[in-house]
């Protein structure tokens, strides 16, 4: 019989091997772009319906009084940190749904991250440390204070 070497047989398996991984990598990197630009698309905004605009300047004092209150609460009580952010973040979210008519309020952080929000998703993303570690840690007065401009300069 005749003698074949295997070696041509093993570099066209390699190669073909190669090739097939190859193919593979290329669809899971175009499946990966299009969940990451998908995630990244923003969110529509919707309106709530039956939304009516209130007036701005009554809003923004009914909303700063709310955050004087959740300090002045803060100053009697130091010690409840996760409490005060947890008010914080529910009324500048309540501020802002009745501000636009966009329920932030019900929005993740991600969610609100991809409205045209900014600056209400970077004080909601300030809260979340304080708000849901094992051990709350945060500067409440600064946060607050963040919380009263974030509200002021709204428009």
């Amino acid at each position: 019989m005749f003698s074949y070497s295997t070696t041509p047989l093993i570099v066209a398996g390699c190669a073909l091997g190669a090739v097939t991984l190859i193919i593979i990598i290329y669809i899971l990197v175009s499946i990966i772009k299009k969940l990451i630009k998908n995630a990244k698309k923003p969110k529509p905004v919707v309106r709530e319906e039956g939304w009516v605009k209130s007036d701005l300047n009554k809003l923004k004092a009914e909303y700063i009084g709310r955050l004087n209150t959740i300090g002045a609460e803060f100053e009697k009580d130091t010690n409840d940190i996760r409490g005060a952010y947890e008010k914080m973040s529910i009324t500048v979210r309540e501020f802002a749904y009745k501000a636009t008519g966009v329920q932030v309020d019900k929005y993740t952080l991600l969610e609100i991250k991809n409205t045209e929000y900014g600056a209400l998703a970077e004080l909601v993303e300030e809260f979340y440390e304080p708000e849901f570690d094992k051990i709350s840690a945060g500067d409440v007065r600064k946060s607050i204070e963040k919380s009263r401009r974030l509200v002021q300069e709204w428009n």
